[in-house]
């Protein structure tokens, strides 16, 4: 049976919100800290077992750098916890979430934004000019850039196998599957081939 319930960890300034079943198996956690209530951790642990197993203990620190630690092993409903019903939860999950993926700026983990990274465009499934581009950058996660990102540089849309510099800008773990979310760090002038030319 799933339950619900927050409590308060005073030792972390911490609210705990907690989504459990059978035997306290935590099943989603928010976790906010202090007066402004900012999300510290909204983890799904079954999730950070997919970044895991599709990317081994890399993937998983990639997930923890984005939505942050779930608690190991189950949870026991401390007493003075409040019963949280489905529909606030769901509401608390959806902000925290949001919040971790679109607010925080992720510089710790294995790949902290702003890295530079070498790769290889490898192919758009949908096509030049729709959704983007993925890279191959020669880690357990694929690389992919946004359609708008070589839209608005102008450029000839990169070939497959198509080499080049990238910075790291943002990560997203969608369905236990992490991506890194580039752009490149230098682009052809409109027209030109890639790569650049360098000088003669």
């Amino acid at each position: 049976m799933t339950r619900r319930f927050r409590c308060r960890a005073p030792e972390g300034d911490l609210w705990h919100w907690f989504e459990v079943g059978d035997a306290g198996r935590v099943l989603r956690q928010i976790s906010l800290r202090g007066r402004e209530r900012v999300p510290v951790v909204a983890a799904d642990p079954a999730e950070l077992g997919l970044a895991r197993q599709a990317c081994g203990e890399w993937g998983a620190r990639l997930y923890e750098a984005v939505y942050g630690l779930p608690a190991r092993g189950p949870v026991v409903e401390p007493p003075g916890a409040r019963q949280v019903d489905a529909r606030e939860f769901d509401l608390a999950w959806g902000r925290a979430r949001a919040y971790r993926q679109c607010e925080v700026r992720h510089d710790g983990g294995p790949l902290p934004v702003g890295t530079r990274l070498s790769g290889t465009f490898t192919g758009s499934p949908w096509g030049p000019g729709v959704t983007g581009v993925f890279v191959d950058v020669g880690l357990p996660a694929h690389g992919f850039v946004d359609a708008a990102v070589l839209l608005r540089a102008g450029c000839r849309w990169p070939a497959d196998g198509t080499p080049a510099e990238f910075e790291v800008i943002d990560l997203r773990v969608g369905g236990g599957r992490p991506q890194i979310r580039l752009r490149p760090t230098a682009v052809p002038s409109p027209g030109e081939p890639w790569p650049r030319p360098g000088p003669p």
